[in-house]
């Protein structure tokens, strides 16, 4: 994010706008791989709500980043990006543990 404001010198590349996606997805499998069902609840759980808190740093760089930094750069297409993926990783993590019933415990 800091990049998109000129704060720090790191273009948002291909590689920044394809690693982020997959590393998210590669580092949850490579864990849950060898983990136990509530091990991999917690990380889920634990890593959405990571994930959703991004999405809403990157809502308000949004908003209030003209308001902060006039004279920053308007490229906020790396914004929306990890605002997208994040949001939709963040809410598929936290839907895929919904309320265990009955039926599915036994």
């Amino acid at each position: 994010m800091l990049g998109s404001f000129a704060m720090l010198p790191i273009p948002a590349g291909f590689t920044l706008w394809v690693t982020f996606p997959v590393l998210c997805l590669a580092g949850f499998v490579l864990i849950a791989i060898q983990a136990q069902l509530a091990v991999i609840r917690a990380l889920s759980l634990t890593a959405s709500a990571l994930l959703l808190l991004l999405a809403l740093a990157c809502v308000a760089t949004l908003v209030l980043g003209p308001v902060l930094w006039p004279s920053a750069p308007t490229e906020s297409a790396s914004l929306w990006f990890v605002l997208v993926v994040s949001t939709v990783l963040g809410v598929i993590g936290t839907a895929s543990f919904g309320r265990a019933t009955k039926g599915a415990m036994a």
